[in-house]
């Protein structure tokens, strides 16, 4: 290389190999003509344009001056701007291995002077050490649990006469709800009474016609009329019962009245019944519902419903609180994806000791889908996207950023991160976006610093 031979440098200049700009051999330049290393195979691993996907040292569109180049020489794609040969439409090319992060993590970015890197706002954080589980975050809502949750309706239409339990009272099973007045229940009060003394009369009717038979008196059918009346006043007699059981009405008295109770024990979170109001079939009164469990419904993204199973660990998070998240169970997961929000419905039985969670408020549900890890964590802020790949920009000293390509565990606050971030590294969290804009090949930038294109390595 003429850099460890300076004396080259008049030779290659008098045969017209020389690239001014650089300082190298033309046709050896690392930045206009990079070379494969010996005895490897493809692009050099630094030269892909990530924008773009071809080699960044035939992308026309990040170094126009190409154009003229690739189109004398028959290689050029009029239709998308690029060389045919690798056009990203037309011949798409795969990347060599690493040749993406290589690319990236080569454009290291310089601020002009100390002013200019204060005036940018940039701030950063330094990136530690932590432990924690992977898991996949999503939103919730929260829910009442449908297997503990109880309409009150009247059965049988009626006047409500009084309320006996108030909005958010606590009741046990069994408590009296409301006291109703129904025309029909005191028909069917009445029909039971009517039925027991028919059931009192066939009884006797029946002895007798036996009494007589066994005389020789009655006939055989005489007898089986008697069991007949019998049975039929019976049966009217348990239908009234039923009726009236069902209803919560006395046995005894036709009055008209029954009461409803309740079939658990819960808080009345609803209760739109007021006295006077006319109770039927289609009217709830109240709702009970045992809010001591609640029912975090959670929307799983498609991409990550594989990793959930049942029996994974979620703590859920209300959204604007600052209460302490809450540990619950997987119970259910969906067998289909919502065609409109692509995700994967899953519930979660959550304890609600202090009555802290409430029916439909919006959460954030983490499921832990394995065992606790260790690795480096940094600011949620501090990873951004570039091309296909998530960065982090670390702080190498006064005005020099490298990016460094990392793979992103998690969606919280902080999140883990593999890749070449260290524990202590100061990572760009304030600013990591103008880094960015400033890295993507083609981008106009902010225009107040530098980027080191690949094999440039200036010292700090």
């Amino acid at each position: 290389m003429h850099q460890c031979n300076p004396e080259l440098i008049p030779r290659f200049q008098a045969a017209g190999d020389w690239c001014e700009e650089h300082g190298f051999p033309e046709s050896a330049c690392p930045v206009c003509n990079p070379q494969t290393p010996p005895g490897g195979t493809g692009q050099p691993v630094a030269d892909w344009c990530v924008e773009h996907a071809l080699p960044e040292s035939k992308c026309t569109k990040c170094n126009t001056a190409l154009v003229a180049q690739f189109r004398a020489a028959g290689d050029f794609c009029e239709e998308h701007g690029f060389p045919e040969s690798v056009c990203p439409v037309c011949n798409p090319q795969t990347p060599p291995a690493g040749a993406e992060q290589a690319a990236i993590e080569a454009r290291i970015v310089r601020f002009r002077s100390p002013d200019i890197e204060r005036s940018a706002g940039i701030q950063t954080a330094a990136a530690d050490r932590s432990q924690a589980s992977a898991a996949v975050e999503c939103t919730a809502r929260i829910a009442f649990d449908a297997d503990k949750v109880a309409d009150i309706r009247a059965i049988v239409p009626g006047i409500v006469r009084r309320v006996r339990a108030e909005l958010g009272a606590r009741v046990d099973r069994g408590a009296p709800l409301f006291e109703l007045e129904s025309t029909r229940v005191g028909e069917i009060q009445g029909a039971l009474q009517t039925a027991r003394e028919r059931v009192r009369t066939a009884q006797a009717n029946l002895a007798r016609q036996r009494e007589l038979r066994a005389s020789d008196i009655a006939s055989a059918r005489q007898v089986e009329l008697a069991e007949q009346e019998l049975a039929t006043a019976q049966a009217e007699g348990r239908t009234a019962e039923a009726t009236l059981r069902m209803a919560g009405a006395a046995q005894s008295t036709p009055s008209g009245r029954y009461t409803l109770s309740a079939p658990i024990a819960g808080t009345v979170v609803r209760r739109p019944a007021v006295v006077s109001l006319l109770a039927t079939e289609s009217e709830s009164l109240a709702t009970l519902a045992d809010t001591s469990v609640m029912w975090a419904l959670c929307d799983v993204p498609e991409a990550h419903a594989s990793r959930v199973a049942l029996g994974q660990r979620v703590v859920v998070s209300i959204d604007g609180s600052e209460d302490a998240p809450i540990a619950g169970e997987l119970t259910w997961i969906a067998a289909e994806v919502d065609p409109r929000t692509r995700t994967v419905a899953a519930r979660a039985e959550v304890p609600n000791e202090g009555g802290r969670l409430r029916a439909n408020q919006f959460a954030r549900a983490r499921i832990e889908t394995g065992a606790p890890r260790t690795a480096v964590s940094v600011p949620r802020s501090a990873v951004q996207r570039v091309g296909q790949r998530e960065v982090v920009f670390v702080r190498a000293g006064q005005g020099v950023y490298e990016p460094r390509v990392v793979r992103r565990f998690g969606d919280g606050e902080r999140v883990q991160v593999e890749g070449r971030v260290q524990p202590g590294d100061a990572v760009v969290t304030t600013g990591a976006v103008l880094l960015r804009t400033e890295i993507m090949p083609g981008s106009i930038g902010a225009g107040c610093c530098e980027v080191e294109p690949p094999g440039d390595r200036r010292g700090d």
